[in-house]
């Protein structure tokens, strides 16, 4: 069985991935989707502004940050842990990872509530985007 050796991780590399994770979700889901996707789920001007006095942003971007941050630790923990190196070997732990876990939860989650399948298509094409660089990058700097 591989040994996990937490000494290993690339720290730095973790932390770029969230933050890069992080700035890829702000696009996506601002200038490139952001006005469907709001319709898709019928938020209108005062919803979203309703939502943002609820959860003042830095309640809502912090927590966007610790759980990329949880997530590309996590993904750099399998890719040590298989011993897969380089920027392709990572992407295939990636592409893994969003078809085990992203893309089947989140088909389970649009199958139970009744938002069109576009907006299920946006929110996995962002999940396998993510997946597959944030793969590419930890392995290619592990």
């Amino acid at each position: 069985m591989p040994v996990l050796d937490p000494g290993s991780i690339n720290w730095l590399a973790v932390g770029v991935t969230a933050i890069a994770t992080f700035l890829l979700g702000g696009a996506w889901y601002t200038a490139l989707f952001g006005q469907l996707w709001r319709k898709l789920h019928g938020y209108d001007e005062a919803t979203v502004k309703e939502l943002q006095r609820r959860r003042p942003p830095v309640m809502f971007f912090g927590a966007m940050i610790v759980c990329y941050f949880v997530m590309a630790l996590v993904m750099a923990i399998l890719i040590q842990w298989t011993g897969v190196t380089g920027a392709g070997g990572g992407a295939v732990i990636g592409f893994f990872i969003w078809t085990g876990f992203c893309f089947a939860v989140g088909l389970t989650g649009a199958i139970a509530v009744h938002f069109p399948l576009q907006s299920f298509l946006i929110d996995a094409a962002y999940q396998l985007i993510y997946c597959l660089g944030a793969g590419a990058l930890l392995g290619a700097w592990r």
